[in-house]
């Protein structure tokens, strides 16, 4: 807590040895955390009573995890400030980005769904990995594996959650994730032995959030993601898509496949990656 606030009121302040010099400490601070937390067997109950003072008491159990969420936010916080700041003492951007993802790796093992049924915790972590996931899709997709479908697990439960910031948020991180992959094919080396990790996202786009009524409030951050998420292996999505199929009836199953032959046209996908206004208008279009 006393790392969080000093972050928070005085970061702004910091020369760039002084910046480096929290960022070590911090470093050191969260590898301690995890390391002693992760050893440890912590039992996640949800409050035996529905009041809302009930919720609150208990989400204050897990206060020690939001710190942390809550100190990597202000530490990335630093990046925006030296870009904005005339002078020339500043941090560099890669590393601010660097503690930031060395801090996610030693939280991201603690973040249960058990812990993400708290409103609090849950808004702010979602605030934090889908801002870094859009925004540095490349480091996360070299992130050891296990750690890096740990947090694509977090993005997958939180693009159907009730609450339109969050979902946006894992949608924007998975759609940076697919377009990343179509860029650079920076996740061959997790494809090569876990092939189905686009399938994975496709179908649990399509059948948890797309085909669901909450779809309305989050509709363009999901064809935003969808879109990329079909590009990249097209054969691969018509897979998923005929899996699906399979589930309804068949009057059913003949409007799904024409609407998605409707929507997967070639030129659109073969612009996924394109920047500006012409990749703009071709993604609305989509």
């Amino acid at each position: 807590k006393v790392f969080r606030d000093y972050t928070e009121h005085f970061v702004a302040m910091l020369n760039k040895e002084q910046s480096m010099a929290l960022f070590g400490a911090s470093a050191d601070l969260l590898k301690a955390y995890s390391a002693e937390h992760c050893a440890s067997t912590r039992v996640i109950k949800r409050p035996t009573t529905s009041s809302a003072e009930g919720a609150i008491e208990e989400e204050q159990n897990y206060s020690d995890v939001l710190c942390a969420i809550q100190l990597l936010i202000h530490l990335g916080t630093k990046d925006f400030l030296d870009i904005c700041s005339a002078t020339s003492d500043g941090i560099e951007s890669g590393q601010v980005t660097d503690i930031i993802f060395f801090g996610l790796q030693q939280i991201i093992p603690l973040m249960t769904q058990g812990l993400l049924q708290f409103p609090t915790l849950c808004t702010q972590y979602f605030s934090l990995v889908g801002f870094m996931t859009d925004t540095y899709p490349d480091k996360v997709c070299i992130l050891p594996y296990e750690l890096f479908n740990s947090l694509l697990e977090s993005l997958l439960f939180g693009m159907s959650h009730v609450d339109s910031f969050i979902s946006k948020s894992s949608l924007q991180g998975i759609a940076g994730i697919a377009k990343e992959h179509l860029q650079t094919q920076a996740l061959s080396g997790h494809l090569a032995s876990h092939a189905d990790i686009f399938d994975v996202c496709s179908h649990r786009l399509l059948q948890e959030v797309v085909f669901q009524t909450i779809v309305w409030d989050r509709l363009e951050a999901s064809g935003m993601a969808l879109l990329p998420l079909a590009a990249v292996d097209v054969n691969r999505f018509v897979a998923v898509v005929n899996g699906l199929a399979q589930q309804v009836s068949g009057d059913q199953q003949a409007k799904l496949h024409a609407a998605f032959e409707t929507l997967i046209q070639p030129q659109v996908l073969a612009k996924v990656t394109s920047g500006g206004y012409d990749g703009r208008m071709n993604r609305v279009k989509f």
